[in-house]
C-alpha cells in the first residue's frame, strides 16, 4: 500500500470539488508563518507524515497567529512521529467546528465497507473500545457503489439529525467515488467537521492506495516509493526498489514484502505463493520474503529488481525459484535472465543453495542454461511443489534458531 500524505490526499479531493480547507505544505518555520499569514493568521500546523493518530502524538498544533504557527512548525520539523522524521508540515486554515464526525472506507476483504460515527476526532479508537455501538458499518456492493439512500441510512443509525442527512449523505457518496477513483485500499476522514455555519468540511484526511494500480496515477508516482508501506510498516530500501521498478515500466507488477525468515522466495502465482509459504513454515523453515506477481510486459527489469532485493537481504542463505506451468513466457527466457543475473553478481550455488522449479515451453533449453551454474538444483520434470520446498529447506540445513 502507498499511504499518501495529507497534502496529496487533500489536493486529490480538492480537485474533485470536495470541501477541503485551504492549506499548503511548508518545509521551514518561515514558510509556515507565510502560509498562516495568507490564511488569515490562525491556522492548524500538522506534521506531514504518512501515518495516522498524529493528534494523539502531539503532531497537530492549533495556533492563533502567524508567529504561533512559526513556533509550532519549528517544534515539529525534525521531530519523530512513528517511523518518520518530520521534514515538512501542513499549514491549514482553522475551521470553526461545531461537531466532529468519523468516516472511512476500507477494502481489506470482499466486499468493501464504509464505517461511520457521530463521535469523530482523536478519541475514535477509545470510542471503539468503550462504546462500540457508536460506530456503524455496512458493506458496499462494488458493482452498484454506495447509493445515496444507503448513506442516509448509515448516518441515521449514527444518530445524525434529519436536517443534516441530505448534505452529509451526498458528501459520503462523493467520497466513496473518490476512493474508487484513487484505487483506494483505505480512506479515513477524521474528522468530517460540521462547521458552525452548518456546512461540512474535510478537516482530517488519509488515503492509502493500491501500489499495483500506480500506473493509473502518474501524479503520485514520484513519491510512491517513499510512501509505500508493507504489513503496516514503512517499506525498506529493497522493497522500495521493486516498487520503483514497477513504476518505471508499465505492465507486470511484482509485490515484494520482506519477512523475518532467511530463505529467499521467488514464487509465482497468488495461491501458489501462499501454499508454498505455508509448506515452508510447516517444515520449520521461514521465508525471507513473500512475493506475488501480475503478469504483463516489462517483466525482465522487474524480475531482476526482485532478484537483486532478495540477494541483498541480510541473512538470506538460500533461494527458491518456483512457478507452476508457465504459459505466457517461455521457461528458457526466464531461466536465461536468472542465470545471467546470478552469474553477474558472483552467486555460487555450491555455497548459496538455489532450487528451481520451472516447467513449460522451452524447458529443455532452460535446463541447459541452468547447467552454467554448477550446484544449482533444477527439480525433475513435473515434480510436485512440496518436493521443491522440501529440497530448499534440506539444502539450507533446515530451520536455524534466530534466523532473520
Amino acid at each position: 500500500m502507498i499511504a499518501l500524505t495529507e497534502d496529496l490526499t487533500k489536493a486529490f479531493l480538492r480537485d474533485r470539488g470536495l470541501p477541503v480547507p485551504a492549506g499548503e505544505a511548508a518545509d521551514s518555520a518561515d514558510s509556515a508563518c507565510r502560509i498562516a499569514t495568507a490564511l488569515g493568521g490562525s491556522a492548524v500546523v500538522k506534521a506531514l507524515v504518512p501515518t495516522g493518530r498524529r493528534g494523539l502524538a502531539g503532531a497537530v498544533r492549533l495556533t492563533d497567529g502567524a508567529d504561533a504557527a512559526r513556533a509550532a512548525a519549528q517544534a515539529l520539523l525534525g521531530s519523530q512521529v512513528g517511523e518518520y522524521e518530520v521534514e515538512q508540515v501542513y499549514v491549514e486554515a482553522l475551521e470553526p467546528i461545531a461537531a466532529e464526525l468519523y468516516l472511512s472506507f476500507v477494502l481489506d476483504r470482499y466486499p468493501p465497507r464504509v464505517i461511520a460515527s457521530a463521535r469523530g476526532g482523536v478519541d475514535i479508537e477509545q470510542t471503539h473500545h468503550e462504546d462500540p455501538g457508536a460506530i456503524h458499518a455496512r458493506d458496499i456492493d462494488p458493482a452498484a457503489g454506495l447509493r445515496i439512500w444507503e448513506a442516509v441510512q448509515l448516518w441515521e443509525r449514527c444518530g445524525i439529525e434529519s436536517a443534516r442527512l441530505p448534505a452529509l449523505a451526498e458528501l459520503t457518496v462523493r467520497l466513496w467515488q473518490a476512493f474508487v477513483a484513487a484505487d483506494g485500499l483505505v480512506m479515513e476522514i477524521n474528522p468530517v467537521a460540521l462547521r458552525t455555519d452548518g456546512r461540512f468540511s474535510i478537516v482530517g484526511a488519509m488515503l492509502g492506495i493500491d501500489d499495483a494500480a500506480l500506473a493509473r496515477h502518474p501524479r503520485w508516482q514520484p513519491v510512491a516509493s517513499e510512501l509505500s508501506t508493507r504489513g503496516g510498516r514503512r517499506a525498506n530500501a529493497r522493497e522500495r526498489s521493486v516498487l520503483e521498478a514497477n513504476a518505471r515500466v508499465p505492465g507486470a507488477v511484482f509485490r515484494y514484502t520482506e519477512l523475518e525468515g532467511d530463505i529467499g522466495f521467488f514464487v509465482g502465482g497468488g495461491g501458489a505463493s501462499l501454499f508454498q509459504h505455508d509448506l515452508m513454515l510447516a517444515l520449520g523453515a521461514r521465508p525471507a520474503n513473500h512475493l506475488d506477481a501480475t503478469p504483463g510486459g516489462g517483466w525482465k527489469e522487474k524480475m531482476a529488481a526482485v532478484v537483486d532485493a532478495i540477494l541483498a537481504r541480510p541473512g538470506v542463505r538460500g533461494l527458491l525459484i518456483s512457478y507452476n506451468f508457465l504459459q505466457l513466457i517461455n521457461v528458457d527466457e526466464r531461466m536465461r535472465l536468472i542465470v545471467d543475473h546470478l552469474k553477474a553478481r558472483g552467486v555460487d550455488p555450491t555455497s548459496f543453495p538455489i532450487v528451481v522449479r520451472l516447467f513449460g515451453p522451452g524447458e529443455a533449453r532452460a535446463r541447459e542454461i541452468a547447467e552454467e551454474l554448477p550446484g544449482l538444483v533444477y527439480m525433475p520434470p513435473m515434480s510436485p511443489i512440496e518436493d521443491a520446498v522440501a529440497k530448499i529447506v534440506e539444502l539450507t540445513g533446515g530451520p536455524r534458531e534466530g534466523a532473520a
